[in-house]
C-alpha cells in the first residue's frame, strides 16, 4: 500500500517547478503502478502548447477555469471543475489557464520524476531504472 500527502510530497523532489506551473509528482514508475499520478497547478494567464508523443495523458480539473485546443481541428473545449480530458490519441494541443488550474493528471508510461519538457512541449521517454 502507497500512502501519500500532497503537503508533504510537495517538500520533495517530487515537486517540480516552472515559469508556467507547479506539479507534484505522487506516483512515479518507481512506485510499480503502471501510471503516474501529478497534481498540477497552473498559474492564471498562462497558455501552453503540449504534444505528448510518448505518453498518454489523461487529466481531471479539480478548480478554476480555462480551456484546451485540439491542434489538429481547432476546436477548443472549457475547462472547469469537474471536467476531464483524455489525450488519448497523442493529440497535439495548447492548454491555456482563465485562472489558476489545479489539475489531476495521470500519465501512461509512467513518469519517472526527471522528466522535463522538450521542444514538442512533451516529455521524453524515460527508462525506470530503479
Amino acid at each position: 500500500m502507497i500512502v501519500r500527502n500532497l503537503e508533504d510530497e510537495a517538500q520533495t523532489s517530487r515537486r517540480v517547478e516552472s515559469s508556467s506551473s507547479e506539479s507534484t509528482r505522487l506516483l512515479l514508475a518507481e512506485d510499480g503502478m503502471g501510471f503516474s499520478l501529478n497534481v498540477t497547478v497552473l498559474k492564471p494567464g498562462v497558455e501552453i502548447r503540449m504534444l505528448y508523443q510518448h505518453h498518454l495523458e489523461a487529466v481531471y480539473c479539480v478548480a478554476g477555469r480555462g480551456d484546451i485546443e485540439n491542434e489538429s481541428t481547432g476546436q477548443v473545449h472549457p475547462i472547469q471543475k469537474g471536467t476531464i480530458y483524455a489525450l488519448d490519441q497523442h493529440d497535439a494541443h495548447v492548454l491555456r489557464s482563465e485562472t489558476e488550474l489545479e489539475l489531476i493528471c495521470v500519465f501512461n508510461p509512467a513518469l519517472v520524476g526527471t522528466e522535463t519538457r522538450d521542444a514538442s512541449g512533451g516529455y521524453p521517454l524515460v527508462e525506470n531504472t530503479g
